[in-house]
């Protein structure tokens, strides 16, 4: 079999392809590996990029520009319009440029859900037996296996590499104040109100049993949806620009609650997200509230408008992935009863 390892050289040592709900753990896999790697991983800037070069010219970059490919697998990758290019990259270049399987590593991310055209007999990484350091460890062992050079870092190198995150969290941080930050959390509201009402219109001409609804209305922060003894409330909190002079996506929070019982509720699960903005994904993220720390560290926290409080943000999702996950919820409540006789 034809091997392209040591003499060839490559634009990138490791390409990542992944689908949006793993880009905490690629973010966080990518941290881990040596940084003297010339690391792909901007899945989530992969309009763009198509844009500038064209399908063609993106797909090179799984097909021959990387030195190995690393597929964070789910039975959602490839469905997309991006993932689609990738994949058909990556097989291309087992197949019809004769490479084999030793360039490819797969990861996972739901257990057992790989590429159904990747052999049976083919190993893969679990990342449920095995650390995101140990994952890391593995990925750099199979680029130096494929002819890739992993540089021996010396102090100075790794101190170098820790400023340039740290400076890089703090711009991020920054960044929620900027004027484009908050018009895209502007956007991101009336998106959502559009995706909780076009929930609430499917259900109430699908569902088995009585409804009751009170949809968003161009001026509305709050909205309902009833399947029968369940309600789903969606409550927005946006912040009044003419009484706060300084403004972030922080300011920009989305309640969820699922109650039982009507006229009296009784709360099932609720779950409270603030917007998240970068130049490569905007969500809604979950505020992480962190551990007494010093000044020093609360320089790469978000915090919220008098400095009293400071947290990270994780899991970042789609408007359209968190509206769809909680109706879901209710959907599940709701035909609980009916799925014991189905």
């Amino acid at each position: 079999m034809k091997r392209t390892t040591d003499r060839k050289e490559y634009t990138w040592d490791i390409a990542i392809s992944l689908c949006k709900q793993d880009v905490e753990f690629g973010s966080k896999l990518v941290k881990a590996l040596n940084p003297s790697l010339k690391i792909f991983f901007y899945e989530y800037k992969q309009e763009e990029l198509i844009t500038k070069s064209g399908p063609e010219e993106f797909s090179k970059i799984f097909k021959e520009q990387s030195r190995i490919v690393v597929i964070l697998s789910r039975n959602e990758w490839s469905k997309s319009y991006y993932t689609d290019i990738e994949r058909n990259a990556i097989i291309d270049r087992t197949s019809v440029k004769n490479e084999g399987y030793q360039f490819l590593m797969i990861i996972p991310m739901e257990p057992g859900e790989i590429p159904s055209w990747y052999p049976s007999t083919r190993i893969y990484v679990d990342p449920f037996k095995f650390t995101i350091d140990e994952i890391a460890r593995f990925i750099e062992f199979k680029v130096a296996q494929e002819g890739g050079n992993l540089k021996s870092l010396t102090l100075e190198d790794r101190y170098e590499y820790f400023l340039q995150r740290v400076d890089e969290k703090k711009l991020l941080i920054q960044l929620q104040q900027d004027p484009i930050a908050i018009e895209s959390a502007k956007n991101e509201i009336v998106n959502l109100k559009e995706c909780f009402n076009q929930k609430c219109q499917f259900l109430r001409k699908n569902i088995i049993g009585s409804t009751s609804y009170n949809e968003f209305g161009p001026n509305d922060k709050r909205a309902l949806f009833g399947i029968n003894e369940y309600l789903l409330e969606c409550e927005i909190k946006m912040p009044d620009e003419i009484f706060h002079k300084i403004v972030t996506t922080q300011d920009f929070y989305i309640f969820l609650k699922l109650f039982k019982g009507l006229p009296n509720r009784l709360l099932q699960e609720e779950e409270q997200r603030v917007y998240y903005y970068s130049s490569h994904l905007t969500g809604w993220s979950i505020q992480k509230k962190g551990k007494r720390i010093s000044h020093n560290e609360n320089s790469v926290l978000f915090r919220n408008r008098d400095n009293s409080l400071f947290y990270d943000l994780s899991k970042p999702i789609t408007t359209l992935t968190l509206i769809d996950y909680w109706f879901q919820k209710l959907f599940t409540y709701t035909t609980q009863v009916f799925e014991e006789y189905l």
